[in-house]
């Protein structure tokens, strides 16, 4: 486009300087033909300075209509080559928009429980035709409350052990710490003797001698904000904060805040002390009195021993109770399980019961 204007303003000057020049061209002779006619009549140059006037204005006229036909075509061709009939450019065009979409209702994802295992229990539940839905939500919840209880198994703090906080305080006792000696003050003026006037050592009236006043009741109902604040203002008057870094690290080590020395990484796990790893990771052989050797509920009690041997949280004994949850659920089922083919028709004794 900018190019074709270009064009355009140097076709104009151009033609415009060659009109200045034809018309000073033809001045010049037109003003050397009346010198040269000085001599004739009056009536003759009259009458051929109205026939110049007149041919001069004529072929200003075709000029100027040659010259613009001529800048009309120039400007039609530039433009034509400028700007093609069928422009090929991409230009950005407007995008038709599609209707929204109905939204689609997602089930809501457990994060607690792992896929496989959610995967497990839909297998399982899918046996049970009677008792789908029930009998999903039930071991759903039991999932989760094996989570939860991890999870407050994990964020309960240890309990420190007092044999050896006690040996520690005698020892961190036993230290002298160098203490700052208290400045001089200086002493007290000494203040003139006060007399002590005894208020109720006068005789009484007795004009109350007759009165009967109601006794009041010892039991008050009290609000227990009080008798809590009443606890803590007690409790501040009494403790005082540490005077120095060892009673500061004295405190924390009996609140729990502070490992107790020598460093034990089982500390707070005295109970298990007594229990050995395997117990805790190898739980499968407490499947083999009663759960079938293949099958959904096979892969499914296998996940969940597999998830409780990983559990470092819970105790032997809560994992006991655990599977023996899950064998009286299936147990209960035991009918319907049969008749889907989950487990197989085997007559047998009723199953033992996992030793906790």
């Amino acid at each position: 486009m900018a190019t074709s204007i270009r064009n355009t303003k140097m076709l104009l000057r151009r033609a415009f300087s060659v009109k200045r020049n034809e018309t000073l061209a033809r001045n010049l002779c037109f003003t050397r033909t009346l010198n040269a006619n000085e001599d004739q009549d009056d009536s003759k140059k009259v009458v051929a300075e109205k026939k110049n006037k007149a041919e001069l204005r004529e072929a200003k006229q075709k000029e100027a209509k040659a010259k613009l036909n001529m800048l009309l075509e120039s400007m039609s061709k530039t433009t034509s080559k400028a700007f093609p009939s069928e422009s090929t450019l991409s230009l950005a065009t407007p995008k038709i928009r599609a209707k929204p979409a109905k939204p689609v209702k997602r089930t809501a994802v457990n994060t607690k429980i792992e896929p496989e295992m959610l995967q497990a229990v839909e297998d399982v539940s899918n046996m049970l035709s009677k008792e789908k839905e029930a009998s999903k939500n039930s071991l759903i919840a039991k999932l989760e409350a094996v989570a939860d209880e991890s999870e407050r198994a994990r964020l309960e703090p240890f309990k420190p052990n007092k044999q050896k906080t006690e040996d520690l305080n005698s020892l961190l006792n036993t230290l002298k710490v160098d203490g700052k000696k208290p400045k001089n003050k200086p002493p007290a003026p000494k203040l003139a003797p006060v007399k002590v006037e005894d208020i109720y050592g006068a005789q009484p009236s007795g004009i109350f001698s007759k009165a009967h006043f109601k006794e009041e009741s010892s039991a008050v109902s009290g609000l227990a904000t009080w008798d809590m604040l009443y606890e803590r203002e007690l409790e501040l008057a009494v403790t005082h904060p540490p005077a120095n870094g060892f009673q500061q690290m004295i405190r924390w080590t009996k609140q729990g805040k502070v490992w107790q020395f020598p460093i034990d990484n089982e500390q707070g796990l005295d109970e298990e002390a007594q229990v050995g790893f395997h117990e805790h990771v190898f739980l499968e052989p407490h499947l083999k009195p009663w759960c079938p050797r293949r099958g959904p509920v096979r892969h499914f009690m296998e996940l969940v021993v597999v998830g409780l041997s990983k559990n470092p949280y819970l105790t032997v004994a809560q994992k006991k109770e655990h599977i023996n949850w899950f064998r009286d659920f299936f147990e209960a089922k035991r009918s319907i399980l049969i008749d889907t083919g989950a487990i197989p028709d085997i007559t047998t004794k009723s199953s033992p019961s996992i030793s906790t």
